[in-house]
C-alpha cells in the first residue's frame, strides 16, 4: 500500500541477491575494499574473502539530520534467510542506537508544529509520511535509547510515543522521561496488536490521529495500564498494582504537583 513517491523520498532500494554485487559496482566506481568493509557494507568470510554484506534485501537508508546516509536497515525477503532484519554493523560513524529514521524528513515538520511522533518501524514512518503524518520518526524496533531521547527533545516540545511496548520497552520509556529534559514526553494508547502502519493501512487515518490528540504523559500511562492488568481476584494482585503504582508515582512525579494528586 505504499505509494512509489513516498518509496523514492525515502530511498527505498533493494540489495540484488549476488554475493558480490556492490562490492563489484562500488571498486569499479573508485572505493577500496578496506573503505567498503569499514563503512559496513562489506564483510569477510571465514576463508578471509570479502562479500556483499546485503543480498537479495529491501534496503532503507538511514540518515542524519541533513540527510547524509550513515548505514542501512535491510528487511530479508523470504524464509530462511538470515534475521528478519540486518542493519549496517557499528562502525565509526554509524551508531544505530543514536539513528531515528526518517529524522531527516520530519525534522522541519516536527519543529514546526510542535510535536514529533514515535514509532518502532520504517514501515509505519513510510505509512504516516504518506497519509500526511510527516512529523514521525522511526526507533527501528529497539527500546529508546539516551541518545535518542535526546535527539526527539531537541526537536520537538512534545515527544509522543506510538510504541507497542512490552513491559521492558516500557521501562525504557520512563527511563528516557528523565533524559528529555523540559520536552514533554506523552505515550499513545494502541490498539492490542496494531502499529500505526496497520491502522493507515485499515483506513483509520483519522482515528490515529485523534489517539495522537489525546496522547497521555507517560506516567499516567503507566499507572493506568498497571491498574487494567492486575489480578483483582486477590488481595495480594490489588496490592502488588497499588505497589507498583505507588513506585511510579514518587518516582516521576514531584511533590504537591498536579500530575502527583491525581494519580
Amino acid at each position: 500500500g505504499l505509494a512509489e513517491e513516498i518509496l523514492r523520498e525515502f530511498r527505498v532500494g533493494y540489495a540484488p541477491s549476488a554475493w558480490d554485487r556492490m562490492l563489484v559496482g562500488a571498486q569499479e566506481s573508485g572505493f577500496r575494499p578496506d573503505e567498503l568493509e569499514k563503512a559496513g557494507l562489506a564483510q569477510r568470510g571465514r576463508q578471509g574473502g570479502l562479500y556483499d554484506r546485503f543480498r537479495g534485501r529491501i534496503m532503507f537508508p538511514l540518515a542524519d539530520r541533513r540527510g547524509q546516509v550513515l548505514g542501512f536497515g535491510a528487511r530479508a525477503m523470504r524464509d530462511g534467510q538470515g534475521p528478519k532484519y540486518l542493519n549496517t554493523s557499528e562502525n565509526d560513524i554509524f551508531h544505530k542506537g543514536k539513528q531515528l529514521f526518517g529524522l531527516h524528513l520530519a525534522h522541519g515538520p516536527a519543529a514546526k508544529s510542535g510535536r514529533i511522533v514515535v514509532v518502532e518501524g520504517y514501515t509505519d514512518v513510510l505509512a504516516l509520511h504518506q497519509a500526511g503524518i510527516t512529523n514521525s520518526v522511526a526507533i527501528m524496533g529497539t527500546a529508546l535509547t539516551a541518545d535518542q531521547a535526546k535527539g526527539l527533545a531537541g526537536t520537538a516540545q512534545k515527544v509522543v510515543l506510538a510504541l507497542d511496548a512490552d513491559r521492558s520497552g516500557q521501562e525504557a520509556m520512563l527511563r528516557a522521561a528523565q533524559i528529555v529534559g523540559d520536552a514533554e514526553l506523552l505515550v499513545v494508547e494502541m490498539p492490542p496488536g496494531n502499529d500505526p502502519a496497520d491502522l493507515i493501512a485499515a483506513g483509520e487515518t483519522a482515528s490515529f490521529r485523534e489517539r495522537l490528540d489525546r496522547a497521555v504523559p507517560i506516567v499516567q500511562f503507566q499507572v493506568g495500564r498497571g491498574l487494567a492488568d492486575a489480578d483483582r481476584d486477590t488481595p495480594a494482585g490489588i496490592d502488588r498494582a497499588l505497589e507498583e503504582a505507588a513506585r511510579l508515582i514518587a518516582e516521576h512525579t514531584r511533590e504537591n504537583s498536579r500530575m502527583r494528586d491525581e494519580l
